[in-house]
């Protein structure tokens, strides 16, 4: 069971952490190597994998989805307005270089021949990260996703479920978050209406089987918080009483923080990712339910994101290149920041 004694996150702001955060986000986004290449060659001269190369936006952090993500972070620090004039220099001129028309265009053209690319988490953060920037150029990237998720909606004949990347409730709501803060109304429609056929008719949720030793979602909360953007508050009442009937039990798992015995191992230090995730939905949905759930979420969440404060920054490069995002997201889902995402 997670401690409940108020620490590090219950007791400072964000100001205090946004430095600090600022410069690990800089230093992975600037560290090209070791990297992971989804890249498919379609040929022995296609075999020039060189990350800053073949992706010149989104190189660093490992892979091409955490170097989007982890540049959604930064827009999101840099708009805190809390950084000193040098961390926050820093963040600008890394953005630009990758945001210049050039290298965007290579990414671009990347998708082009490969729609199915990082599909699709990578692509619900890349939404994330134009809808956060605000910036025109990103204007082709976000269309040409679109028009990739529609066709990947229509092939969702069942949901996956895992804790990882694929997880269906996860990318919808990422999806879906962006798309209604963008303005894409037909984009929305096709992502919620994907929501309630997919998941509306789930129930006796079984939340103890769910943890697999390489999760970094809560499939159970993922459901939760994407149902609770496409029903009204009734409708999700009802089915929350059918999904998860016993919300205490499920609750104690849930606020339980993983121990993870091998930080360099990349999937054992998912579970890291985990413990942020779970608190940070869980702090999201904390309005959608009763008032002694709402005390136990406000009780043990921090001591969960104490416990993972210290591999941020200063853990091993298999947590510091993608953790921060989660972090991030657990701190401002308080109300602090605006309510969405």
């Amino acid at each position: 069971m997670t401690d409940s004694t108020p620490g590090l996150f219950a007791t400072r702001s964000l100001g205090q952490f946004a430095e600090k955060w600022a410069r690990g986000i800089a230093d992975v986004l600037e560290q090209e190597f070791p990297a992971v290449n989804m890249h498919i060659s379609t040929s022995a001269d296609d075999c020039d994998v060189r990350p800053r190369t073949q992706h010149p936006s989104f190189w660093g952090c490992f892979d091409w989805h955490s170097s989007v993500h982890m540049q959604y972070s930064a827009v999101r620090l840099l708009s805190e307005e809390k950084l000193s004039s040098e961390a926050s220099t820093r963040l600008h001129n890394i953005l630009e270089q990758r945001w210049d028309k050039q290298s965007l265009q290579a990414e671009y053209d990347y998708l082009v021949n490969d729609p199915s690319f990082e599909q699709p988490y990578g692509r619900a953060w890349l939404l994330q990260l134009a809808r956060r920037s605000g910036r025109e150029e990103f204007l082709p990237l976000v269309e040409l996703t679109e028009k990739h998720i529609m066709k990947w909606v229509s092939a969702l004949s069942h949901p996956i479920r895992h804790g990882m990347h694929y997880n269906t409730a996860f990318n919808l709501f990422l999806m879906l978050d962006a798309a209604q803060a963008m303005g894409r109304g037909r984009l929305a429609d096709v992502l919620a209406d994907a929501a309630r056929n997919l998941f509306l008719g789930d129930c006796n949720y079984p939340v103890e089987w769910e943890l697999s030793g390489s999760d970094f979602l809560s499939n159970a909360l993922c459901e939760m918080l994407l149902l609770s953007r496409v029903l009204d508050k009734a409708e999700f009442s009802a089915w929350l009483e059918k999904f998860l009937p016993s919300q205490e039990k499920a609750l104690v798992f849930l606020t339980h923080s993983p121990e993870v015995l091998d930080p360099s191992d990349g999937q054992l230090a998912h579970l890291y990712g985990l413990t942020l995730s779970r608190a940070w939905m869980l702090r999201e949905l904390a309005p959608h339910l009763g008032r002694k759930a709402q005390e136990v979420i406000a009780d043990r969440t921090p001591a969960m994101l104490d416990s993972v404060e210290k591999q941020l920054v200063d853990g091993d490069f298999m947590a510091t290149h993608w953790l921060t995002t989660y972090a991030l997201l657990a701190i401002r889902a308080d109300g602090a920041d605006e309510p969405e995402l």
